[in-house]
């Protein structure tokens, strides 16, 4: 009688395993994004430092990392499916319009309230980069990865040794040599270089978990485990007894962490009620433009009302970001339908 093997059974519990977690994220996917979203807007948030919302400045950064992922592994499922010619186009259709109307309302409304809040410039350079939205590090940088995203696809499946190698010592030459010369002087060639890479790799983990079925539990297992050693590194960093290239260590385990993070993020979603549920897919369906505007927003506030009351200026703050990503997001979107009725 013959037997299967005890390797055979094991792979095939880890691909069930892995199209359960990939099932989940397409059910859930918007939602994730919306928790992750949420977690940037409290992180860019300085309103206060009163508990519990000074903890996402500590650890709401991760939202960032989350989106990279969730982009890796979207990109892979669009390159399978889709000609190079329709791949980019839907990426441009997707970022390109949001940046463009977002980036020109805010660059006018800078330009409107003049030297009152000047400051912008310095704090969010706002400046002639903003009309497409470049002001933002976030924009330039994804628009890099999905643009070698096909290169990267096939590196993936046929030098993947080699590209995990080569993107660690990336990772680390520019934690240890560039990120330290240019801190957060993005805005240049070698900066938009050390700010891309310092996320390539949460990109690549997010197209390999896409591409490849196996090895599913191990991969867990070490995400778990790097999860816990970045949350213990940012807690020692926090306590005063940091060490040169902490901040580097913590962002690259949580980086390797990220299908955990996922993993508990799906957990909490699954226990929401259906109204929260729907809040926290508002944040996702309209994440991009929340992106876009939320910063500007929040400074533009705190600017030019700073005797007002923290607490008032909070939902404010949180309200006209909810306002202004939903009219951005609409106006686009009734643009693209006018377009396809002349047609």
């Amino acid at each position: 009688m013959y037997k299967i093997p005890m390797s055979a059974l094991l792979n095939k519990k880890e691909h069930t395993n892995i199209e359960d977690f990939n099932r989940d994220i397409s059910k859930y996917r918007t939602a994730i994004m919306g928790i992750a979203m949420i977690s940037v807007m409290l992180f860019h948030q300085y309103f206060t430092s009163v508990i519990p919302f000074n903890l996402f400045h500590n650890f709401g950064s991760w939202g960032v990392d989350v989106f990279l992922f969730l982009s890796g592994m979207g990109i892979v499922r669009s390159l399978n499916n889709n000609s190079l010619k329709v791949y980019y186009l839907r990426r441009l259709k997707r970022i390109l319009p949001s940046c463009i109307l977002c980036g020109s309302i805010k660059y006018s409304i800078f330009l409107l309230l003049g030297s009152s809040v000047a400051i912008l410039k310095e704090v969010l350079n706002i400046g002639g980069w903003s009309f497409l939205s470049f002001d933002l590090w976030f924009i330039p940088s994804i628009i890099i990865l999905y643009t070698i995203s096909p290169i990267l696809h096939w590196l993936i499946k046929y030098w993947l040794n080699p590209l995990v190698l080569l993107t660690t010592i990336i990772f680390f030459i520019n934690g240890i040599f560039i990120s330290p010369q240019i801190g957060y002087e993005w805005m240049s060639p070698i900066g938009i270089f050390a700010w891309t890479t310092s996320r390539l790799p949460v990109f690549l983990l997010g197209m390999y978990i896409a591409n490849k079925n196996y090895w599913w539990n191990r991969i867990l297992f070490f995400s778990y485990l790097f999860l816990v050693i970045a949350l213990c590194l940012k807690i020692l960093d926090k306590s005063g007894t940091s060490f040169q290239g902490i901040n580097d260590c913590i962002l690259f385990a949580l980086m390797i962490g990220m299908p955990a993070l996922i993993k508990l993020n799906l957990k909490v979603l699954r226990k929401l009620s259906p109204m929260l549920l729907s809040l926290v897919n508002f944040f996702g369906k309209y994440s991009l433009e929340l992106y876009l505007v939320h910063e500007f927003i929040f400074w533009t506030l705190k600017i030019l009302c700073k005797d007002v009351c923290v607490w008032i200026l909070l939902p404010v703050w949180l309200g006209l970001s909810c306002f202004s990503a939903y009219l951005c997001k609409n106006i686009i979107n009734y643009s693209f339908y006018l377009a396809q009725n002349k047609k």
